[in-house]
């Protein structure tokens, strides 16, 4: 507490600030005590890595409350983070005291994940928090649901599936609404680096007809300020789930004219912020379409792009939802090689399951 309250008194915080951290303390000492040494290690070094990573300003406030995080005072952090959030405005970064009040109250856990991408973060470019709410607002329902403690969010927004045939050698999994009822718009959304403070934005498109022409036209631009750079489209829970069982992989023509590395992420969990299966695929400069195959065999366990050694094997049969990923980074930190900053554009055909002879 002293080296805390000196840190506050050298960065001349004002009281209200004060006040919020104590109550932070307060809310979240127990966790110290029932946690263990295990997940005390964990908040530590959420706190060192958030500490580094804010506006120098707000530094003193991470290193003394960012790492107490616990379900038992999330009512706690919710309320002291509002007030911290109308302390911290007088230093002329409403966008950054918003990165750091959202995972304080226990909200998306890649914001978190984003910051310890850098040592330091300047001033931020311009972040859209309406943006943002619309996006947890289409996955989630409301992005009140991130102030709330896990076991009280609920279930997030869910869509209508078809179930598989079969019998077909390669079934028609997503033609974008033209039969499998998955709409644009309705089943598949953007989902961006808005979510951890990033500038980057895409939009999604349905091009040529009703016949098997009919594509998705995901495009955007891709933006490494604020520490962001990823743009993606996901759908929303499948219910019920898709039944890959019998099916060795999935494959679709893509389309790039740039030919950029992307990823598709299959959850075999409903959750939010989960595990994932990836794997990367490469498209073709000059807008040449190519046929891209993945086998479930190839696709790699993560979570926020870190490989999991220890996961259980993928259920192929429990396929909650499907993703689409440009990303300057692919798993454990390393580079997307094929990656570049600025506008893109990747165009699908039909997504279909298919098996091995």
């Amino acid at each position: 507490l002293k080296q805390q309250d000196q840190q506050q008194q050298r960065l001349r915080l004002p009281v209200s600030a004060r006040v919020c951290v104590r109550i932070v303390n307060v809310g979240f000492g127990m966790n110290d005590m029932v946690g263990g040494q295990t997940r005390r290690h964990q908040r530590q070094r959420r706190q060192r890595h958030l500490a580094v990573a804010l506006r120098p300003e707000a530094a003193g406030v991470v290193a003394a409350c960012a790492g107490r995080l616990g379900h038992q005072g999330r009512a706690v952090v919710a309320v002291a983070a509002c007030a911290a959030l109308a302390a911290w405005s007088q230093f002329g970064s409403l966008a950054s005291a918003t990165a750091l009040t959202a995972p304080l109250a226990g909200s998306s856990g890649a914001i978190a994940y984003a910051l310890r991408r850098s040592s330091s973060m300047p001033r931020l470019a311009s972040w859209e928090p309406g943006r943002f709410a619309k996006t947890v607002s289409f996955f989630r329902g409301s992005p009140w649901k991130l102030l709330l403690p896990p076991f009280l969010q609920g279930e997030d927004e869910r869509v209508s599936s078809r179930q598989l045939s079969k019998a077909e050698a390669e079934p028609v999994v997503i033609d974008w609404g033209r039969t499998d009822s998955l709409r644009v718009g309705d089943a598949w959304g953007a989902l961006d680096d808005v979510v951890m403070g990033g500038v980057s934005l895409s939009a999604l498109d349905v091009v040529g007809g009703r016949d098997g022409d009919r594509r998705l036209a995901f495009s955007g631009r891709t933006s490494r300020e604020n520490n962001g750079g990823f743009c993606s489209f996901r759908s929303r829970v499948f219910s019920p789930p898709f039944d890959f069982g019998g099916f060795d992989g999935l494959a679709f023509s893509a389309r790039c004219r740039d030919g950029l590395r992307y990823k598709l992420q299959l959850r075999d969990n409903d959750g939010w912020d989960s595990l994932g299966w990836a794997a990367s695929f490469d498209t073709a400069p000059g807008a040449e379409e190519v046929e891209v195959r993945i086998p479930f065999a190839s696709l790699v366990p993560n979570f926020r792009s870190k490989t999991q050694t220890g996961a259980d094997p993928l259920k192929k049969g429990s396929i909650y939802s499907m993703q689409f990923v440009l990303s300057a980074f692919e798993f454990d930190g390393g580079t997307n090689p094929l990656f570049k900053e600025g506008d893109f554009r990747l165009e699908l055909g039909p997504i279909r399951a298919y098996r091995v002879a």
